[in-house]
């Protein structure tokens, strides 16, 4: 787009100066005992270790204040476990991933979080949970090549995980390789043709990208499992963005439970008119909303005007709240598609400085 909106380097030079200044908010983004005992993860029966009693009570607390979305209580019950059993994979790979998310309570702790998955990888380097944990944590950092690497290593260890291929997919299509993403996701809805999730997966990219055959073939496949698929809500918006019709398309948000920032990054690039107009009315309620900053920025690059580029770059509140994980990759595309590599490492490293 930089060809047609004229926005320069130098221009997205100060966007990844002010994310050097932001970082801390653009960051956000079996046990001790013999044996192998069976459980049921994530609707997946799994042989492990044994799992230490105080362990496994800690563990239990910490999934409870996860829930609830009490992060540092979380990881603190998750420490309390591991202080009990050090070389649990399963709990350093919970640990990663709860580290690696952002809380109501601070930004995301992707150094601590790199180190425990790095931890249960070495201890098991097939326990698929940890792969795709690392692999969302560098998505989080910029470090696409290496998490794409990291996804398929987990869905190569669990064919099954539909959040493991999904993801894969994920970074395929960011990567401008929709063929590829489209052969995971058909072969995981092949490979597991009962499972709701695979064909949800398939589903949400169908609709995502517009692929009406694939989206009747999944929505016939949770038919079948007895699942109504979504649908009035998710064409309503697709409608809307078609029309660019912002009052609809909000509409359609408040039925598909999405926030007025999801929406903005959703409208950025398929209706930028109305996705600027979405972010501007989010900022002014709120300047801290550092995804609708990302909206305006984008859909201001994708019209090619300037001043209001301008005006969003000022909008941002000195203190934002962390940006959603798809927020920080719409950042990150925006700045390298103006400032190619080198713009993508200036931003990357502010981001890994900020992880130290």
């Amino acid at each position: 787009m930089s060809s047609r909106s004229g926005l320069s380097a130098h221009w997205f030079g100060r966007v990844v100066g002010r994310a050097c200044r932001l970082t801390p908010a653009l960051l956000l983004g079996g046990c001790i005992g013999g044996g192998t005992v069976t459980r049921v993860m994530d609707g997946h029966v799994v042989e492990g270790r044994a799992i230490d009693e105080e362990a496994y009570a800690a563990s239990l607390r910490a999934g409870i204040f996860d829930a609830d979305g009490d992060r540092e209580h979380a990881l603190e019950e998750l420490e309390r476990a591991l202080g009990a059993d050090p070389d649990s994979p399963e709990l350093l790979a919970r640990y990663g991933d709860v580290a690696c998310r952002p809380g109501r309570d601070g930004p995301a702790r992707p150094g601590p979080a790199l180190a425990a998955l790095s931890r249960a990888i070495s201890l098991d380097s097939t326990y698929a949970p940890a792969w795709l944990a690392r692999a969302r944590c560098l998505s989080l950092l910029g470090r696409t090549h290496e998490a794409l690497s990291a996804a398929v290593l987990a869905a190569e260890n669990d064919p099954t995980d539909a959040a493991a291929s999904e993801f894969v997919a994920e970074l395929l299509f960011a990567a401008g390789q929709p063929a590829d993403a489209w052969a995971w996701l058909d072969g995981l809805a092949t490979l597991a043709p009962s499972s709701r999730d695979a064909q949800r997966a398939l589903l949400s990219a169908a609709l995502r990208e517009h692929d009406l055959v694939r989206e009747r073939l999944a929505r016939e496949a949770l038919g079948r499992l007895g699942e109504q698929a979504p649908n009035a809500a998710a064409s309503a918006l697709g409608d809307a963005i078609a029309r660019a019709d912002l009052t609809a398309a909000r509409r359609a948000a408040l039925d598909l439970h999405l926030s007025s920032s999801a929406l903005a990054l959703r409208l950025a690039a398929d209706a930028p008119s109305i996705g600027f107009e979405q972010a501007s009315s989010v900022l002014a309620a709120d300047p801290s909303a550092t995804d609708a900053w990302i909206a305006g920025l984008a859909a201001a690059d994708e019209l090619g005007d300037r001043e209001r580029f301008e005006l969003v770059l000022r909008a941002l509140a000195p203190e934002p709240l962390p940006p959603s994980s798809l927020g920080l990759e719409l950042f990150a595309k925006l700045v390298a598609r103006h400032t190619g590599e080198d713009g993508r490492k200036a931003l990357t490293r502010a981001l890994t400085a900020g992880a130290q």
